[in-house]
C-alpha cells in the first residue's frame, strides 16, 4: 500500500506541474506568477533582454560620494529590485579607478518591458470600452489594453511607449508619447461643472413700507451674480476659455464646458499650493452664496507606469517619509474685534479651508521619524470605495511618537500632514490618539502598482544620494531569440536520444529511468516557475547538471540490481538489495553537491554576484529533486513492475552487454 502512495504523490506532482506550466499565467493565495515568455518561466537579462539604466550620484551637501555612500546605494537598489520581484538584476558602481570612488550606478533589469498610464476621471464618467476605442481608432494604438480598477480608476496598457526627445540644449522637441496622449484624452473629454447660488437668509423691505427701522439699505441687499460675473471670474483665474451658460428656467444656475483642469496640489518644491480647481472655487464664492459644485468627466489622475517606468521610479527615489504636525487656522476668532471667519468666508468654508489652503495653516516637524518603521506593506482600504493604500507599523519609540502626535492633533483639530520625497500624500485629522504603532496613508494619485512600489521604497530605506538618470537603453538578450530556439531545438534532441539510449541499453530499467526523467524534468519547470527561479544561461547550464545526476542515480540503480542478480537473488530481492545499496552513494554524492551550491550561493549574496547566485540556487533544486524522483518513482516503480509477467524475464532488467553473464549465473544458481 505504501509503494502506491509514493506513486499516486509522484502523479500529483506531475499533473499539477502539467496544470501550472500550460496556463501561462497562475494565481494561487494572492501570487501571480507566469507571464508570456515560454511556459511562463522567468526570464534573465542574458536569455530574455532587458533595460540598461546608468545613474548618476548627486550627494545632498554637493560634494563627493563617499565609499559608504555608494555601498549604500548598491545594497538599497539590490533590496528594492528584488523585492520588486526582479531576479537576476545586476547592480554595478561604475567610474573611479583603483584609488578614486565610483560616482554611477549601472542597473540592468531582465524582463521588464511595456508599460501603463493610469487614468481617473470624475463621477466615473468615461468606461474603459469607451477610452480603450479611442486609443484604438483616434490615437493609432491597436495594442492598448483598458482595465478598471476596484477604486474606478481605468489602467490603459502599452507594449511600449515612446520618451519625450530633447535637443544638445535638454529642451523638448518631441514630447512623450503620454503627454501626447493626454492632451488629447483632455480635449475628447471636457470637463462639465454646474454652479449653483442662493439668495442668503437677508429680508428685503417690504415695499410701501415707512418703517425706516426694519428697512434695509439697497447696498447690503444679496442678489444672484449674473453671467457677466461668472465668466469674470473664470478670467481671473486664468480660464477665460471656459464656455459658461445660464440654464434656463434655473436661477443662479450655471453650466460650464471646459477643457482639463490642474488640481495639482503642491509645487515643484514640494510645497502645499491651491489647485485649479480650488482657485475656480474661491473665485465663484467671491460672487455670492455657492450652493453646491458638481464636475463630470474631470481628468483627475494620469500617472505614467508599469514595467520600466515602475521599475525607475522604484529605483530613482529617495522614498524619504516626513510627518508634520499641522496647526490649522483658529476655529474662533482670535480676539472679539476681529471679524471671523476671515476673508468673508462663511464657517461651513472656514471650517474646510482652515487646514487645506496653505494661507491659513502653518507645519513644523514632529518626533515620528522615518527610522521608527519597522514595515510597510500595500493594502486595499476597507468600507465605501476601495482604494490604494499603503500600511505603516511602527517600531515601539515610533508607536509612542505617533500616538503623541495624534493625540495632540486630536486635542487641537488639528491635522498630522504625511510627505513622501516633499510631496504631500495626505493630511488626516484623529479623533483620539492612535495606539498600537499602526497607520495608513494614501494620495489621490495611488494606483494599485504604486503603492507596492512606496511600501518597498519604504521597507528598503531612503537612498544616502540622490539619482539622476543620465542614460536608458534596451538590452538585447545575449542569445538572441533565433539562437535561444535553436539552443532548445537542439536540448529536445538530446533529451530525446538519451531516452533511446537508457531504454535500448537498460531495457526495462531504461524505461524506467526515462519515465522518471520526464517526471522529473515537469516538476522541476514547475517549481522554477512556481518560485520563481530566474533562468539565465548559468541556470540553464546547472538545470543541465541536474538532469546528469538524475540520470546518474537510475545508472546506479540498475548496475546495482545486476550485481545482485549475478549473486543469484530472485528480481525482487535484487531490486531491494540493488536499491539499498545503490542509495548510499546517491545520497553522498547528491549531498556533496548541494553543499558546493549552499558555499556558491554565500558567496553570491556577499559579493552581490547574482549569477553564481542563479546558478546555485538551480543546481540545489535540481539535485534536492532528483533524489526526490529516485526514491519514490524509479525504485517504486522498478519493484511494482517486478511483480508483474514481466518479472518472470530477469534478461529484461540488465544491460545488453551483461545479458550472458546474468543467463549464466541464473542457470547456475537453479542447478
Amino acid at each position: 500500500m505504501s509503494r502506491f502512495r509514493g506513486l499516486v504523490l509522484v502523479a500529483v506532482l506531475v499533473i499539477a506541474s502539467v496544470v501550472v506550466l500550460a496556463i501561462s499565467e497562475v494565481s494561487v493565495l494572492g501570487f501571480t506568477r507566469g507571464g508570456d515568455s515560454p511556459l511562463g518561466l522567468t526570464l534573465g537579462l542574458d536569455l530574455e533582454g532587458g533595460t540598461h539604466l546608468v545613474y548618476n550620484v548627486i550627494p545632498p551637501d554637493g560634494g563627493e560620494p563617499t565609499r559608504e555612500d555608494m555601498e549604500g546605494v548598491r545594497n538599497i537598489i539590490e533590496k528594492r529590485v528584488n523585492e520588486f520581484g526582479v531576479s537576476e538584476a545586476s547592480v554595478q558602481l561604475l567610474g573611479g579607478g583603483v584609488d578614486s570612488i565610483p560616482d554611477r550606478v549601472l542597473v540592468q533589469i531582465p524582463g521588464q518591458s511595456g508599460a501603463a498610464i493610469t487614468a481617473n476621471f470624475g463621477a466615473d464618467t468615461v468606461t474603459p470600452e469607451t477610452l480603450e476605442g479611442f486609443f484604438h481608432n483616434e490615437l493609432g494604438r491597436p495594442d492598448a489594453k483598458v482595465k478598471q480598477n476596484e477604486n474606478g480608476s481605468l489602467v490603459i496598457e502599452f507594449d511600449e511607449i515612446q520618451g519625450e526627445v530633447l535637443d544638445a540644449d535638454g529642451n523638448v522637441i518631441i514630447p512623450s508619447d503620454a503627454d501626447a496622449w493626454r492632451e488629447a484624452v483632455i480635449a475628447e473629454y471636457p470637463v462639465a461643472l454646474q454652479v449653483g447660488y442662493v439668495l442668503s437668509d437677508i429680508t428685503p423691505p417690504v415695499i410701501g413700507d415707512d418703517t425706516e427701522s426694519d428697512a434695509i439699505p439697497s447696498e447690503d441687499i444679496e442678489t444672484l451674480p449674473t453671467l457677466e460675473e461668472v465668466e469674470a471670474a473664470f478670467a481671473s483665474v486664468g480660464r477665460s476659455d471656459a464656455d459658461i451658460d445660464e440654464v434656463s428656467g434655473a436661477e443662479g444656475l450655471f453650466a460650464i464646458l471646459m477643457y482639463g483642469l490642474d488640481i495639482t496640489s503642491t509645487d515643484e518644491d514640494g510645497n502645499p499650493v491651491l489647485g485649479e480647481d480650488q482657485r475656480i472655487l474661491q473665485a465663484l464664492r467671491e460672487l455670492g452664496n455657492v450652493q453646491f459644485t458638481s464636475s463630470q468627466g474631470t481628468l483627475t489622475q494620469w500617472i505614467l507606469g508599469g514595467g520600466v517606468q515602475e521599475a525607475k521610479n522604484l529605483i530613482g527615489k529617495t522614498a524619504q517619509l516626513e510627518f508634520r504636525y499641522r496647526e490649522c487656522g483658529d476655529i474662533l476668532p482670535p480676539s472679539e474685534d476681529i471679524p471671523w471667519p476671515p476673508d468673508g468666508l462663511t464657517e461651513p468654508e472656514w471650517g474646510a479651508e482652515r487646514c487645506t489652503n496653505p494661507a491659513y495653516f502653518t507645519e513644523s516637524a514632529t518626533t515620528v521619524l522615518a527610522s521608527d518603521l519597522d514595515d510597510a506593506f500595500p493594502d486595499i482600504s476597507g468600507g465605501g470605495i476601495p482604494r490604494p493604500i499603503v500600511t505603516l507599523v511602527f517600531n515601539d519609540d515610533g508607536a509612542d511618537a505617533f500616538f503623541e502626535w495624534t493625540d495632540r492633533v486630536a486635542r487641537q483639530n488639528d491635522r498630522l500632514a504625511i510627505y513622501l520625497d516633499g510631496e504631500e500624500l495626505v493630511a488626516p485629522s484623529a479623533q483620539a490618539g492612535i495606539s498600537g504603532g499602526r497607520a495608513i496613508i494614501e494620495g489621490g494619485s495611488f494606483t494599485t502598482e504604486g503603492v507596492r512600489t512606496i511600501a518597498i521604497q519604504l521597507r528598503s530605506g531612503a537612498l544616502p544620494v540622490g539619482l539622476e538618470l543620465i542614460q536608458e537603453r534596451n538590452v538585447d538578450a545575449v542569445l538572441g531569440r533565433d539562437s535561444l530556439e535553436k539552443s532548445l531545438i537542439a536540448g529536445g534532441i538530446g533529451m530525446i536520444l538519451l531516452l533511446i539510449f537508457m531504454i535500448a541499453y537498460y531495457k526495462v530499467p531504461g524505461v524506467i529511468a526515462s519515465i522518471a526523467l520526464i517526471a522529473y524534468t515537469i516538476m522541476l519547470l514547475g517549481i522554477f516557475k512556481m518560485i520563481p527561479v530566474t533562468l539565465t544561461l548559468s541556470g540553464a547550464a546547472a538545470v543541465i547538471l541536474s538532469l546528469g545526476f538524475a540520470v546518474d542515480a537510475n545508472v546506479l540503480i540498475a548496475e546495482r540490481t545486476k550485481e545482485e542478480l549475478r549473486s543469484g537473488r530472485s528480481l525482487l530481492a535484487a531490486i531491494t538489495a540493488g536499491f539499498e545499496r545503490a542509495w548510499p552513494s546517491i545520497r553522498d554524492g547528491n549531498m556533496s553537491t548541494i553543499i558546493v551550491a549552499v558555499v556558491l550561493f554565500w558567496f553570491g549574496d556577499r559579493f552581490s554576484t547574482s549569477v553564481m547566485q542563479g546558478f546555485a540556487l538551480t543546481l540545489a533544486i535540481g539535485v534536492l529533486l532528483s533524489m526526490f524522483t529516485a526514491f519514490f518513482a524509479s525504485r517504486l516503480l522498478l519493484r511494482l513492475i517486478a511483480q508483474t509477467r514481466l518479472g518472470d524475464r530477469p534478461d529484461l532488467f540488465v544491460p545488453v552487454r551483461d545479458q550472458r553473464d546474468t543467463s549464466d549465473s541464473a542457470s547456475g544458481g537453479n542447478s
